[in-house]
């Protein structure tokens, strides 16, 4: 004998869709890496750049500042942003004075808990960053 017992779910396909859980904090790797020690002055700007942007502008002039991953704005994303620390790591490392290149969110949109692939966050972060190595 078969059991013919459907169970029925609500995923929420009726209601506006659940808002993306952020991801907990992180440590600030790089302000106990070392990394902060070889600098003594910072200027990093920051621009979230995509369909879902935020159109304001991220500014650390300040060591104290700095922070380890820059967290995407994307409501659909999830696990989204990039770190900054990995940029400024490799400066610090290569002796770079100046970067100014594009950082892609590693986040993915749509609802973490749903099945299967998600696509690719489309956000982009646009990065300024000068330093004044001691």
């Amino acid at each position: 004998m078969t059991d013919s017992r459907v169970a029925w779910y609500d995923f929420g396909m009726s209601s506006s869709k659940a808002p993306a859980k952020k991801r907990p904090p992180r440590k600030n790797l790089v302000a106990i890496d070392g990394t902060l020690e070889a600098i003594d002055k910072v200027r990093i700007s920051v621009r979230e750049r995509g369909p879902n942007a935020e159109p304001f502008e991220l500014r650390i002039v300040h060591k104290d500042a700095v922070r380890e991953h820059v967290d995407c704005n994307n409501p659909a994303c999830f696990d989204g942003g990039f770190s900054l620390g990995d940029v400024l790591r490799d400066m610090v490392r290569g002796g770079q004075k100046e970067f100014i290149g594009t950082s892609f969110c590693t986040g993915q949109e749509g609802v973490p808990i749903e099945e299967g692939p998600h696509p690719s966050c489309p956000t982009r972060f646009e990065v300024e960053a000068t330093l004044r190595f001691r």
